[in-house]
């Protein structure tokens, strides 16, 4: 069989079309899988671009199932994780991240980002403290890098350690591109949270003296002078806030909250409800003060009416009271 030299030939000459053809089918589908990465990549950067997470977030893991790999992808993909929640697979990728390009600061926030995030969402608190750590790094990497400082005293804030907070504010106080009443703002929150409203009050005065354009520092100072059973001054900084910026939201309820508990002037505190549900409708508690003291005048329609509102905005004190009165939001 085969015994004569065309037959060899042929046997030859098959061998020769099928290596080509292998050869050719092999070059052809590499190609092909490169291009496809190629276009995968280009569809995730367009959804990421355009604040598409989920779409972008697929095609990203489509790249890297075909072996895509790069700091870049590994940090992007990981910002669509964590705009979509997924906090956990969000600080795998941001470390790959990092694995590859241990010197951009911003992997390192991300991943104290997400942490920070799976820390309120879980109640893990010693996820606050990995947090940090990786804060750390990314100050150390970029030491003008104000959401990491800003960041970092929320994780220890949220611990419990507002001291650390402090050092850190303390140490972002010392850049000239910061915001030296916000960092002010934020050192007044530390001592206002461990009920220290003397030293709060202090940081807040200096938050409204470096800016006194920083609407926030009247409302704190206002805040803190309740605290400390000053009604004047307290009424002056809240006005005055007011006056600064009139479509800020926060003077308004604190006057209308003054009004309601302090002062059990009813009709005040309605009017300064109703003018911050002119910026914001969906306030739950202008929404709940307002219902409450209607119910004070004895209005009751319009008390279940913002009470309602004030309950599907999230009031779970708006709940309980509808409930008292009778009312079934099912």
């Amino acid at each position: 069989m085969f015994s004569r030299p065309s037959d060899k030939n042929l046997i030859y000459s098959t061998i020769i079309t099928a290596c080509f053809i292998f050869a050719a089918a092999g070059i052809y589908i590499a190609r092909n899988l490169s291009y496809s990465k190629d276009v995968i990549l280009q569809k995730a950067g367009k959804y990421y671009a355009d604040e598409r997470y989920f779409m972008a977030a697929r095609y990203f893991s489509k790249a890297i199932d075909l072996n895509a790999s790069s700091a870049e992808l590994y940090r992007n993909y990981g910002i669509s994780l964590l705009r979509l929640g997924d906090y956990d697979l969000a600080v795998k990728y941001f470390k790959l991240a990092t694995s590859l390009d241990s010197r951009n600061s911003d992997s390192y926030y991300y991943i104290g980002d997400a942490l920070y995030r799976g820390a309120s969402s879980s109640e893990n608190k010693e996820k606050l403290l990995q947090a940090a750590r990786y804060l750390k790094k990314a100050i150390e990497l970029d030491p003008y890098s104000e959401k990491s400082y800003t960041l970092i005293g929320l994780c220890f804030r949220s611990y419990g350690l507002q001291e650390n907070a402090r050092t850190f504010y303390k140490k972002a106080l010392l850049s000239k591109n910061f915001s030296k009443a916000g960092f002010y703002n934020l050192i007044g929150n530390t001592f206002r949270e461990e009920g220290r409203y003397k030293e709060a009050l202090s940081y807040y005065k200096k938050a409204k003296d470096n800016d006194r354009l920083f609407v926030a520092a009247y409302c704190s100072i206002g805040d803190m002078y309740l605290k400390l059973n000053n009604c004047k001054e307290a009424l002056l900084n809240y006005r005055k806030a007011i006056e600064v910026d009139g479509d800020f939201i926060i003077p308004y309820i604190s006057l209308a909250n003054f009004y309601y508990n302090d002062k059990n002037n009813f009709y005040e505190a309605a009017k300064c409800c109703l003018k911050a549900l002119k910026i914001n409708p969906d306030s739950a508690k202008a929404n709940y003060i307002l219902g409450m003291s209607y119910k004070a005048l004895g209005r009751k329609k319009e008390c279940v009416e913002y009470l309602k509102k004030a309950a599907f905005c999230g009031s779970d004190d708006a709940v309980v009271e509808l409930i008292n009165i009778g009312i079934d939001l099912r």
